[in-house]
């Protein structure tokens, strides 16, 4: 365990969600405020918005959603892995093909279906910040 990753285990996950769709995102808002151990510090309607959070926010973890317009979730998750390789991020979509899947295991990123069960998202968002703190 290195200091990073105990630091992030004594305070709440800070995360950015990004999803187009509005009533998708406000859920998640919701849940996640309402879930012991995270702090939703901002959302985004594309991945370009995602970005722009997590360079003034610096969140643990971007919850990011795949297909979206203008800078989609591929897109914008390759950005943030470059610009900061130690934030966790999940790939949260409601399409998980066998190309999802190849290219978001070629960048060691979890993909979560949606779903009305947000346990499996915020499992995700944990295990990627411990990876990406560990590393």
């Amino acid at each position: 365990m290195t200091a990073a990753s105990d630091a992030v285990d004594l305070r709440d996950l800070r995360i950015v969600i990004a999803d187009d769709e509005p009533d998708v995102l406000a859920l998640l808002e919701v849940q996640f405020s309402l879930r012991p151990g995270f702090e939703v510090v901002g959302v985004a309607c594309n991945g370009g918005e995602a970005i722009e959070r997590a360079r003034s926010l610096h969140p643990d973890a971007v919850v990011m959603d795949l297909l979206m317009p203008d800078v989609n979730g591929f897109e914008g998750i390759a950005a943030l892995q470059d610009e900061f390789p130690h934030m966790g991020v999940v790939a949260y979509t409601g399409v998980a093909g066998s190309f999802v899947r190849q290219e978001m295991g070629n960048r060691d990123v979890e993909v979560v279906l949606k779903s009305g069960n947000l346990t499996p998202l915020a499992d995700a968002v944990q295990r990627s910040v411990r990876s990406a703190t560990a590393s």
